[in-house]
Parts: structure tokens; C-alpha cells; sequence
């Protein structure tokens, strides 16, 4: 269990990725890096004062991995000395997230980030969108879940059913999603899964065959 292993988790949202990220970190003793929070982060940040790509803005701001066995909570997103974690999920940042992910710049400074991230941990699992096509390309197991709408839509709700305050939204797959999900089962090692009925142990049943001898 000293060996390195990197494994990359996509899909759209409430597919149920993170939650999977989360249960293979803690069977496999591994990392876990949320892209979407550093998304969520830059996008708080921009809301409140003029940053651009280039700016030193990750001189400023932290985001934590989960370590090994962590608890299945969100890790520490902190701007200017600040724990933003809850910040980070208003609608109004929701707004603004949008604008930054379709950013090509925002989009190749986040990914050099978080790039720099993954450098620094020998057993890694990184979760998030185009993470098999950008952020980590080279993992040893590429993953994609997908699920039925009305059922990510409902798990969402019921997610975020004592947190008025965040954003409920799971809308249709992207473009992005799309494309991700074709190139995850074009790769030797990548499966695509279909979570619409399945528990999370059994998705993480699934991933964990799949991997084999990589773990």
C-alpha cells in the first residue's frame, strides 16, 4: 500500500463523485483534492475585488486536500486568513462560477494549481469536471459516473435539504461532461458507470474491481 496511485473522478453534478471520491480515500488510504471548491474559491474571490488570471491570487488563497481517513467533510477552502468553505456555495457565487469556468485563462491558471497540488502526494484522488482530460491525464484508473437527471436533481435537494443557504441546482449533463465521458472509456483503464441505482458501496465495489493490482 506504499506504491503510487492516482485516480481521476468526473461527471455532472450529484452523480455522486465526490461521495465516491471520498469512500475510495478512505478505503485506499489516499489524498482527495475537490477541483470544484478552488473553482468555487476564485470565484468567491473575483465577487469581492478585481483579481485576473496571473494575479498572485493563490499567494492568498489555501485550499486543503482531505487527508487519508478524513472525515467525509468538505476540507478548508481559506482566502486572506479567512475559512471561506460555506461562503463558497451562495448563489451569487454560483453566478459567478460560471464565468470563471468558461474562462480559458481562469481554466489553464486552476490547472497548474492544481497540478502543483497533486505533485506534492504520491497516492492521489482528484474529483471534479475534466479532470481525466486536463488536470490529471496521466492516473492510473480514469472514472466517470453519470446518472438519470430527475434522480441527480433529487439527491441534491435532499443534500442540501438543511442548507438553505447553497444552491440546489444538478441541471443537464454539459458539453464538458460529454466530453469527458468519451474520452474516459476510450482509455485502457477508464470506466464509465451509470450510479442511477446503484448504492455508493456498490460504486465503490465497481471502482475498487476495476482497479485490480493498481491498488
Amino acid at each position: 500500500m506504499h506504491h503510487g496511485l492516482a485516480i481521476s473522478v468526473d461527471g455532472p453534478s450529484a452523480s455522486g463523485k465526490t461521495t465516491l471520491a471520498y469512500a475510495l480515500a478512505s478505503r485506499l488510504r489516499m489524498h482527495m483534492l475537490d477541483t470544484g471548491l478552488t473553482y468555487r474559491a476564485v470565484a468567491y474571490a473575483a465577487l469581492r475585488e478585481p483579481i485576473s488570471p496571473g494575479s498572485p491570487l493563490f499567494e492568498l488563497l489555501r485550499h486543503e486536500v482531505a487527508a487519508p481517513g478524513a472525515r467525509p467533510a468538505l476540507p478548508a477552502v481559506v482566502y486572506h486568513g479567512e475559512d471561506i468553505t460555506d461562503a463558497i456555495w451562495s448563489p451569487e457565487v454560483e453566478h459567478q462560477l460560471r464565468v470563471i469556468s468558461a474562462d480559458p485563462a481562469w481554466r489553464h491558471d486552476i490547472t497548474t494549481h492544481h497540478r502543483m497540488i497533486i505533485d506534492r502526494h504520491e497516492r492521489m484522488i482528484v474529483v471534479g469536471r475534466d479532470c481525466a482530460t486536463a488536470v490529471m491525464t496521466n492516473a492510473d484508473c480514469h472514472v466517470f459516473l453519470t446518472a438519470n437527471e430527475a434522480i441527480r436533481r433529487q439527491r441534491r435537494r435532499l443534500q442540501y435539504r438543511a442548507m438553505p443557504g447553497r444552491t440546489v441546482s444538478a441541471g443537464p449533463a454539459t458539453r464538458l461532461d460529454d466530453a469527458t465521458r468519451e474520452h474516459v472509456s476510450s482509455q485502457p483503464h477508464g470506466l464509465v458507470l451509470d450510479t442511477t441505482f446503484l448504492s455508493t458501496s456498490a460504486t465503490v465495489r465497481a471502482v475498487l474491481h476495476h482497479l485490480g493490482d493498481h491498488r
